[in-house]
């Protein structure tokens, strides 16, 4: 009797648990994780990463029959949208899950048993039709220039000597403007030691240990850089070999670099090119001569060549006294034209993603 009076228990908590388990919500948090983890690799195979992200978020979500995670997403992206859903689709084929697109939206949806456990809404950008990119050389000498040039509401780079007088200030000064700067590294030139490229150059008669050493104390000094160009330098930036040696010190940090072609003789873009760093070259000066006439003409040169190849990249002086009043006036009209302007690591970023170089 006692063993029939286990038995029947035992069936009924049995029963009991399964009723009980049948009550509780399903679970989908881990699948929408992975779901979120597959369509973050097909992203980011066409070229689209953190900075085409503009929200990202995730909701605790509930019914009666299922809880999860909502991972929601919010993209900018000039990429075609049919393929990027296609290899979605194709992507989460093996999860059982619902894939559906609304063209109207432009909304993805994942779901499962009716439940949307992943949204990503895609925001179409329009294509930069011209880019520019100007950089403002030789920061650090004088403490009043720098907001000549911050008041004309484009975005510029400005590059800055290490050790001068308000290098430091400068640097601060930028970094709290949120401005993008580099280090306006100084390198040997023709007709050295005559011409002085100051106390913190790179000369070609320095062992590599010597140009780590100096370059890797200028960026200290210049905190925060995203890359650095050359200071003069027309017979350093010949020298392939000298230039493989300070270029492996951009290299090791991570660093942009920017060949300021001071000779039509520099090796500079193609060795960085060849050692795999993040490189562009200088293709117009804007103030060899500080008077309003001559840079209105380099400024027109400059919006030429924009409009033939769709962008260049120019380079002024911080202490040509005719450049900014210049810049105002020209600025409207590049604007009219569709022009764009970029920092340097947008302008990078732009030519890498249209597959175009900086030689065109």
């Amino acid at each position: 009797m006692k063993k029939i009076l286990r038995f029947i228990v035992l069936i009924i908590l049995t029963a009991g648990a399964i009723f009980y388990l049948r009550q509780q919500p399903e679970n989908y948090s881990s699948l929408a994780n992975k779901i979120d983890i597959q369509t973050n690799k097909v992203l980011t195979s066409f070229g689209i990463t953190d900075d085409n992200i503009i929200k990202n978020f995730r909701i605790q979500k509930r019914t009666q029959t299922a809880k999860w995670i909502q991972f929601i997403k919010e993209i900018n992206t000039d990429k075609k949208t049919a393929d990027i859903i296609t290899e979605i689709k194709i992507s989460l084929s093996e999860f059982g899950v619902e894939v559906d697109f609304d063209k109207t939206l432009n909304l993805l949806t994942v779901s499962k048993n009716g439940n949307i456990l992943n949204k990503i809404l895609f925001l179409q950008v329009k294509p930069l039709k011209y880019k520019a990119a100007i950089i403002i050389d030789d920061v650090g000498y004088k403490k009043d220039e720098l907001e000549n040039f911050l008041s004309l509401g484009v975005p510029l780079t400005f590059s800055i000597l290490p050790f001068e007088k308000y290098s430091v200030y400068l640097n601060d000064k930028l970094k709290k403007q949120n401005c993008e700067f580099l280090l306006h590294q100084p390198m040997e030139p023709e007709g050295y030691p005559k011409i002085n490229p100051g106390k913190a150059a790179i000369l070609l008669n320095m062992s590599a240990e010597e140009i780590e050493k100096k370059v890797k104390k200028n960026l200290t000094n210049v905190d925060g850089a995203i890359g650095m160009n050359n200071h003069m330098g027309s017979a350093f930036t010949q020298d392939k070999t000298k230039m493989e040696e300070f270029l492996k010190v951009v290299k090791e940090k991570n660093l942009i670099f920017v060949d300021s072609f001071t000779s039509p003789k520099s090796t500079a873009y193609k060795t960085a090119k060849a050692m795999g760093i993040p490189t562009l070259q200088n293709e117009i000066f804007l103030d060899i001569e500080d008077n309003s006439e001559y840079i209105l003409k380099q400024l027109s040169l400059f919006k030429k060549r924009i409009k033939k190849d769709g962008s260049c990249i120019a380079i002024g002086h911080i202490h040509k006294k005719n450049l900014p009043p210049a810049l105002s006036k020209i600025i409207p009209e590049f604007e009219k034209e569709e022009i764009t302007f970029l920092t340097i690591s947008e302008y990078l970023k732009s030519q890498q993603k249209s597959g175009t170089t900086n030689g065109h």
